[in-house]
């Protein structure tokens, strides 16, 4: 009896720390009720990034959170589109300033004496915003990407306020928190993962996936079904042809039905592999040729 309560206990206590988890990443709930379709739960500093790619525009929505600080830090995320750590890094800073309102702006970093200046970035941020809640600083932004890639080194940091200049970050895993952000495919890797090679493994994996979902359907949809309806409108008027052109009708539509919903398969999981990026009018295209085709197999 014993050692079932204490069962019970540790499964309490497990239950409470992974619905802890839960909470700070992905169920986590802003006070605008402004919600984000990709999150990671950044592995040092109690840090939390949020976000919603749109692959129209090249442009990211962010939400960067950094807890367990006081009203006399600094917070700072960015993105280096060189793939170095500090040196290069363009960077979002937020902290409470003596007049205890929030600044927000942002700060390239070209020296290692840097006191996070306000300047501009390499790359255009319409908007950065930030607010001060408890222990926690959030920092909101939007951001036109730069270059045509979506994959960039990461650094987040904080540090002690002297009045309203940020000071030097501390060490410890100050000097860890960097890592690799994908916003189109959700890959994100931290500073211990070598994440140059590992991203590239991961996103030339997705990029066959691609290329498979794209040649099974231009296949199924734009051959093989095409080819079948034609055999049945061209090749039934001539006696000679019966009834071979049913069976060669038949034989191109149902090979193309399933060679099609071998390309809806890997499509569904693009999709589950790439949280943030909603392809609207491709998805529903897509949908509405499923359907189609679906109709006919049952009639048929």
């Amino acid at each position: 009896m014993a050692i079932s309560k204490i069962i019970i206990f540790f499964m309490f206590v497990s239950s409470l720390f992974v619905s802890s988890s839960s909470q700070n990443c992905s169920n986590y709930t802003f006070r605008d009720n402004k919600t984000y379709a990709a999150c990671k739960t950044l592995p040092v500093l109690n840090s939390f990034l949020h976000w919603n790619y749109y692959e129209s525009n090249h442009s990211v929505d962010i939400a960067y959170r950094h807890t367990s600080l006081t009203a006399s830090n600094w917070a700072a995320w960015s993105l280096n589109p060189s793939g170095g750590a500090m040196i290069g890094a363009q960077c979002l800073v937020a902290f409470r300033n003596t007049s205890g309102l929030m600044s927000a702006y942002t700060s390239p970093i070209t020296s290692y004496r840097t006191r996070l200046e306000e300047g501009p970035l390499s790359f255009e941020v319409p908007r950065v915003a930030a607010e001060f809640d408890g222990d926690q600083i959030t920092i909101y932004a939007t951001i036109k990407l730069p270059n045509v890639t979506t994959a960039f080194t990461h650094v987040w940091q904080h540090g002690v306020l002297f009045g309203d200049t940020p000071g030097m970050h501390p060490s410890g895993d100050n000097l860890n928190s960097i890592g690799i952000v994908d916003f189109a495919s959700g890959v994100t890797l931290d500073n211990n993962a070598r994440p140059t090679t590992t991203v590239a493994t991961r996103l030339s994996r997705k990029n066959r996936m691609k290329f498979v979902h794209g040649v099974l359907n231009v296949v199924s949809w734009g051959i093989l079904v095409p080819i079948g309806a034609m055999l049945a409108r061209y090749l039934r008027v001539f006696e000679i042809a019966n009834p071979m052109w049913f069976y060669l009708h038949v034989a191109c539509q149902l090979s193309g039905y399933v060679v099609g919903v071998a390309g809806w398969a890997t499509g569904i999981k693009l999709g589950s592999d790439s949280p943030g990026i909603v392809h609207t009018t491709h998805r529903n295209i897509g949908i509405t040729i499923f359907a189609l085709a679906t109709l006919q197999v049952i009639n048929n």
